[in-house]
């Protein structure tokens, strides 16, 4: 069952709270078709909140510190539900050769989809990881690789299967962490921008894709007043683009120029006779369908007037919905080429508004491609000798290589168009994952006329309910191999090392940043990162207080105000305890006296 205030995708394209379902409505299924809601149940259980797994370093570093809003990740893909709730995973299959050379053989690990029977009786399937050791000879060797051979023709690069979320913890550490939820493409769309210009829903023409490309471009450099877009007039493919697309509406962009010449070009969309026709002829928002649309379609919010990607654009035909990205990268995104694959592609679109990130993100995984969200504070910067003041923006890092070269195929830009790609994969997208109790709550269950899974409103695949959700279920296993980062709060199953007293454990990020820099602090157990240690190094050293009573002096933690211990050997049971380091301090102190005594 899943907790009131979870968003399910409904047929038409809207989002809708599971709380305020009723029976005989159409919901959303996994590949695009609809499925009516036969039955409704409600109940007060315990429930998980599952949370995609991220880099983002929420409680960590200085800038989370400083800004109270980059704190948060912002559409960070996850769902709430209760203990019993079915989880469609998939987990790679492919088998492994390790080298074991304190037992001197090679170790060939694989995995089966086996029952198991767990201790309430239930059999379900999970896989199961084995091994085979082999003689570390040439002819060892030779038969482990055949072996490994045969196992990789028979078992498959992938296995998906269905698991509670109460049975997570039956999974063998490697294989919870390599099993993975998906989100799904939206093949469909609501044709509300087609019906809207032509009549039709389902028509996809060349002018309703130039309007939504106009649309983009607008929300991402358009002023609000009237239909004007700045263009940079280094661009000259895109201002030849605006002129060639504008064209087809009957708009006929215009600029004047300042006293002094500016880069940026303030583009005025005029609907009627060409520029050298007579003024009275033509109209910047009278009869502008450009215009129109803005304000008939809430481009443009009515209680303030500020811009927005309203929700309809998130559910738009897919042509639709690549069009309109594509004219926001022409006018706010920066276009770059992976290196690792080759034909891979990211994109960075910086904005201040909250829709339309919202909008960027929810387009971005509908077209089938991978976004993530970062944050820069605001701050006051100087700009040739003026004083800029610099709002808090949202940068979405967009990735992808078919469905993004499309998207890019629509472009105008000379630096950001590229071909359009012959054949577009649009599969689902892979995430890990992390599942954290709440508490009681309260929860619907809702039942369809479908065996397919249904889309949440942030594309997540996710089952209906059935008979095993609608009670409370014990959750009978606790949690095994969770580890914990005693330097942050990062825990997990693996990728954990020893600290410096070989008594705890540190997770890899921090573990990396000891290694390189050498510093902790002896408070809190922080490894601060290198510009937190350059700060602390022009603030000089001071005395402090060690939790013993002794006073040692040394760079002051940004986190604590406690005192930051430089290690020059680094690693467990190399580092001298703190009572070695107060008697050293001491005895050095001595020596100094004796000296100066003498």
């Amino acid at each position: 069952m899943l907790e009131e205030g979870t968003k399910l995708l409904m047929a038409n394209g809207q989002n809708k709270d599971v709380g305020k379902l009723d029976v005989g409505e159409m919901v959303m299924c996994e590949d695009g078709s609809c499925a009516k809601v036969t039955s409704i149940d409600r109940d007060v259980q315990t429930t998980y909140q599952i949370l995609q797994k991220t880099k983002h370093r929420v409680n960590e570093g200085e800038a989370a510190e400083i800004d109270p809003l980059r704190r948060q990740i912002y559409h960070r893909l996850g769902f709430r539900c209760t203990v019993a709730h079915q989880l469609g995973l998939r987990t790679s299959m492919k088998p492994s050769v390790e080298n074991c050379f304190k037992r001197n053989h090679f170790k060939v690990c694989w995995k089966n989809l086996e029952d198991f029977l767990t201790l309430d009786g239930r059999i379900i399937k999970i896989p199961r990881t084995h091994h085979k050791d082999f003689p570390m000879t040439p002819e060892g060797q030779l038969a482990a690789k055949s072996f490994l051979d045969e196992k990789e023709s028979n078992i498959g690069r992938f296995v998906e299967y269905e698991i509670q979320v109460r049975d997570l913890d039956i999974l063998e550490a490697q294989v919870r962490v390599n099993s993975f939820l998906r989100f799904n493409p939206l093949l469909e769309g609501n044709g509300i921008l087609s019906e809207f210009l032509t009549g039709r829903k389902d028509l996809n023409l060349p002018a309703v894709l130039t309007m939504a490309w106009l649309l983009g471009l607008w929300i991402g450099d358009g002023t609000t007043k009237e239909p004007e877009i700045s263009v940079d007039s280094h661009d000259i493919s895109l201002m030849e683009g605006l002129i060639e697309r504008g064209k087809i509406w009957g708009l006929y962009p215009e600029y004047k120029d300042e006293q002094i010449p500016l880069r940026a070009k303030h583009v005025k969309l005029f609907y009627g006779s060409e520029c050298d026709g007579h003024r009275r002829n033509r109209h910047l928002r009278k009869n502008n369908p450009f215009w129109n649309c803005v304000v008939n379609l809430k481009f443009k919010r009515e209680l303030d007037g500020e811009k927005q990607i309203p929700l309809f654009m998130w559910t738009e035909n897919l042509k639709v919905r690549e069009a309109f990205l594509a004219g926001l990268i022409d006018s706010d995104g920066y276009v770059s080429k992976r290196k690792n694959p080759l034909d891979s592609f990211k994109v960075s679109i910086q904005t201040v508004y909250p829709s339309i990130m919202g909008g960027i993100v929810h387009i971005t995984r509908s077209l089938g491609m991978p976004v993530t969200v970062t944050t820069r504070s605001a701050k006051t910067t100087t700009i040739i000798g003026r004083k800029v003041s610099c709002h808090f923006t949202y940068d979405c890092h967009l990735a992808g290589r078919t469905p993004l070269q499309k998207v890019l195929s629509y472009c105008r830009s000379g630096h950001k168009r590229k071909t359009e790609p012959d054949y577009v994969d649009r599969t689902p997208i892979y995430f890990g994952f992390n599942e954290e109790k709440r508490g009681s709550n309260n929860v619907v269950g809702i039942t369809v006329n479908s065996d397919k899974r249904i889309l949440l409103d942030n594309k997540i695949v996710v089952h209906a309910c059935g008979d095993h959700c609608k009670e409370e279920q014990p959750r009978l296993t606790t949690t095994r191999c969770l580890k914990y980062c005693i330097a942050c709060p990062r825990k997990g199953v693996r990728y954990f090392y020893r600290d410096w007293s070989g008594r705890h454990l540190i997770c890899g990020r921090c573990y990396g940043r000891y290694k390189f820099s050498g510093y902790r602090c002896l408070h809190c157990q922080y490894v601060p990162e290198s510009r937190e240690i350059k700060k602390a190094k022009l603030r000089g050293e001071e005395l402090g207080t060690l939790s013993d009573g002794a006073t040692v002096s040394g760079l002051i933690c940004g986190r604590c105000n406690g005192i930051l211990k430089f290690d020059e050997v680094r690693g467990p049971r190399k580092v001298p305890t703190t009572m070695d380091i107060s008697t050293n301090i001491s005895i050095s102190n001595i020596s100094s006296d004796i000296s100066v005594t003498v």
